[in-house]
């Protein structure tokens, strides 16, 4: 018998900022309170992972092939076959590669929902064969301050509740989890609700990104590239040219009012909504260009920078509003889930969120305006609501890397 392992599950690696940042706070857990485990991820980076952490890695499908409408017959036949052998060999023999004692962990993420998912045998099926392999192994399997629902296509629903199934401890990141689920009819009987992992990122590495000029009012824009939930470029360019429109429409009224905008990305798709914004604003006035700052954003220590200077921000994707409110900076929500307006709510600023497909200029305008006489207030609720997520978090790690206190539900 080997030594236990702790082997960590997600869709890291891909461009996506608040997914890597959750991996990030649990790996510095881990080194914290168990430094001597092996630690091994399995993410859809490998390569880009393994530089970045110096972990062991492996990809969570090596045999899936992308698009493959463009293939003859024949190539689209023997790629068909190539990833049915696959499979066949992943569940005769991934099994034996765990064994008891292993902790397989679903970390963090919107790791249980459809959203730009195109196929139930993409992301839902990789999370249930894992799942299900870890189990006949022998580890235990955990799903920590994961994300949960919507899951609209019904195939992917079954594979992702039943992956859910068996598990040996669920946490999920927000209340609206435990309504899908309810809606459902799964079960959750001693599931539990911690706060999202990258509340717990190490503390003293945001003491750098603090603001130090009060001059000039900054506005940190956070773009997203949205067509929709099922993310159809082709039938959700109306959602994105409208959304596109009010954001610039917006940015042309802070610029116009006197602020400064610092646009800010979370994701290595959302160039195209920073491009337009850009173009359309020196279309506008040759002026504005100094500004509105475009900074090249590749990790979530530059992801913290550019919120640092900023007072204000305004932002769609769920990691740019949780980052935004750990550097106690005002936020308002323009969501695409459910999991932004609990948040806000939970932070007591549910007056400051909007529905991205529903939101209004002018809306934005009045939620903007309050700001200025709720400043003072709102940074002191949402300081002490980090004091309170960091505690109730470390908590979490504890139970499970060092207690191994689960539960089965």
């Amino acid at each position: 018998m080997r030594e236990s392992r702790i082997i960590l599950y997600g869709h890291f690696g891909s461009g996506n900022i608040g997914n890597d940042s959750s991996l990030e706070a649990m790996l510095h857990h881990i080194r914290k309170y168990q430094p001597t485990l092996e630690v091994i991820c399995i993410c859809d980076g490998p390569q880009v992972i393994g530089d970045s952490f110096g972990i062991k890695t492996l990809p969570i499908d090596e045999s899936h092939s992308g698009n493959d409408d463009k293939s003859d017959n024949k190539s689209r036949l023997k790629k068909v076959w190539s990833r049915l052998l696959g499979e066949f060999i992943f569940w005769l023999t991934r099994p034996s590669w765990f064994q008891r004692g292993d902790q397989f962990i679903i970390v963090g993420t919107g790791a249980v929902d459809d959203m730009a998912v195109k196929h139930p045998w993409n992301a839902p099926y990789e999370l249930y064969k894992w799942c299900s392999v870890a189990k006949l192994g022998g580890a235990q399997v955990i799903f920590l301050s994961v994300g949960v629902g919507p899951i609209m296509n019904r195939v992917s629903r079954i594979l992702m509740l039943r992956a859910l199934r068996m598990a040996n401890y669920r946490s999920y990141r927000e209340k609206a989890a435990f309504s899908f689920l309810h809606s459902v009819g799964f079960v959750t009987s001693g599931d539990v609700l911690y706060p999202d992992l990258v509340f717990s990122l190490p503390i003293e590495s945001l003491f750098t990104s603090v603001k130090l000029s009060n001059h000039a009012k900054v506005v940190g824009l956070g773009l997203i590239n949205y067509y929709g939930w099922g993310h159809d470029p082709e039938n959700g360019e109306a959602i994105y040219q409208e959304y596109i429109s009010k954001i610039k429409k917006f940015a042309s009224w802070l610029l116009a009012e006197g602020y400064q905008i610092r646009i800010i990305s979370g994701d290595a798709v959302d160039q195209r909504p920073v491009q337009d914004l850009m173009d359309h604003l020196l279309r506008e006035n040759k002026d504005w260009q100094e500004k509105a700052v475009v900074e090249n954003i590749a990790n979530v220590n530059e992801l913290f920078a550019q919120i640092g200077k900023t007072d204000v921000v305004v932002a769609s994707r769920f990691h740019n509003i949780l980052c935004s409110l750990m550097l106690e900076r005002p936020v308002i929500s323009l969501g695409y889930h459910k999991k932004n307006a609990n948040l806000m709510a939970e932070m007591g600023l549910e007056s400051y969120d909007q529905h991205i497909e529903e939101f209004t200029v002018e809306k934005l305008v009045e939620q903007f305006r309050c700001y200025t006489l709720d400043m003072e207030q709102a940074v002191q609720r949402i300081h002490t609501k980090n004091q309170q997520y960091r505690q109730l978090l470390d908590e979490q790690y504890r139970n499970i890397l060092v207690n191994k206190n689960l539960k089965t539900p």
